[in-house]
């Protein structure tokens, strides 16, 4: 028969804690299994959870039988996909799993996983790696060994002990704006048939996201109120296919500019006559950024075509920041940050803020000029004027 207790935390708040008898140990004293919960019924279903797993094979036998290769994958068909994961996310999660955590430590069995195994991974790892990529170390590993730990597959959990590296607080990321020289450069590079030419400046326009960019097709081209209508996007993982887009704030109709409509009618006009010219071969033409054979690129072939155009130049670039560029320099420019925030297809004003936008010494500039403004107006003749009368 199972006991409970309710336990009061450091922090004030409450937790369940049930155990249960199952044999002895070594010492002749009870064995027991423990489990805990936010509330007692979860506490209890946790507990049934490690029991019945105990049942089937004992702490002792799982640990020894299951390497952290096999916890991952158990991890990944059970935990990952219940969750309903996007595409993009299960993708990164591997990545991080299989560059970072698997080389270290795939090949231990869950016995040898403690405190200082874990730390001193953490911790090296740590050095060398971004705090994004460190971010999503965390939220694979430390979500397996709770899966692990819940399941019954180790005793304790030595993730919750872990001392994690504390990075300076910086709200925004600060990705440095292209070069402008780079800017005026990219477009001379490709002829305006290339998806290059056309991505680019659709980029440059509306700060869309590179795999927006690619699954825009013609019918999401509104040439007569000049509109986009931005509604899913494009993933390579698997094959070149449609997808969702990356949060439901994302998707979006916004207005753009005469240039950016004439560039897309030249654009399809020219796709058009390679139809007629390529026939049965020609591969229909029908996202926005096909090439001349009717087919649509690849964004990343489309983005390393960039980078190596500029190689002779000893130029450097990544399309995301296209999209740092937009943000700042509309802002820059006066636009209403919230326009800036909904044409982006961010959830809040503060992501565009935090993220996306980089101070520049013209927004310094600006900030002094308009205070100036503002304080020769308020200390102006009249108004001092005006005082003294209303004072007389």
């Amino acid at each position: 028969m199972s006991k409970a207790r309710k336990i009061k935390k450091k922090d004030g708040k409450y937790t369940y804690e049930v155990n249960e008898v199952v044999g002895k140990n070594e010492n002749g004293n009870p064995k027991r299994i423990y489990a805990y919960g936010a509330t007692l019924k979860e506490a209890k279903e946790n507990l049934k959870i490690k029991l019945d797993a105990y049942n089937r094979m004992g702490y002792q036998n799982l640990q020894n039988k299951m390497t952290v290769n096999e916890l991952y994958d158990y991890w990944l068909k059970n935990e990952a996909i219940n969750k309903s994961l996007k595409e993009n996310t299960m993708h990164g999660y591997t990545g991080v799993y299989n560059n970072h955590i698997k080389p270290c430590l795939g090949h231990l069995y869950l016995k040898d996983i403690n405190v200082m195994v874990v730390q001193n991974f953490i911790t090296e790892a740590s050095e060398h790696l971004t705090k994004y990529i460190m971010k999503n170390v965390h939220i694979v590993l430390g979500q397996m060994l709770r899966l692990a730990f819940d399941q019954g597959f180790i005793a304790n959990n030595p993730y919750l002990y872990i001392r994690k590296k504390k990075y300076k607080k910086d709200k925004c990321l600060n990705y440095e704006l292209p070069d402008e020289d780079t800017l005026r450069l990219i477009p001379t590079l490709f002829h305006e048939t290339d998806p290059e030419y056309i991505s680019f400046y659709i980029a440059l326009y509306t700060g869309a996201r590179c795999s927006e960019i690619f699954g825009l097709t013609w019918d999401d081209v509104d040439f007569e109120n000049h509109t986009l209508d931005i509604n899913k996007q494009i993933s390579e993982i698997g094959g070149i296919h449609e997808i969702a887009t990356k949060t439901p704030t994302s998707i979006r109709n916004i207005k753009v500019s005469n240039d950016l409509i004439e560039m897309l009618k030249k654009y399809k006009s020219n796709l058009d006559k390679f139809a007629l010219l390529y026939g049965k071969t020609f591969g229909g033409g029908k996202y926005v950024c096909s090439d001349s054979k009717g087919y649509l690129k690849r964004p990343n072939y489309v983005r390393r075509n960039i980078q190596k155009k500029l190689k002779p130049y000893n130029k450097e670039f990544r399309f995301h920041t296209l999209r740092h560029f937009y943000a700042t320099k509309a802002l820059e420019a006066g636009t209403n940050v919230k326009a800036v925030s909904r044409r982006l297809g961010h959830a809040s004003v503060q992501v565009t803020l935090d993220r996306y936008v980089t101070f520049t010494p013209e927004m310094n500039d600006e900030a002094v000029d308009i205070f100036d403004s503002v304080i020769n107006d308020f200390f102006s003749e009249k108004k001092i004027k005006n005082t003294f009368r209303s004072n007389s």
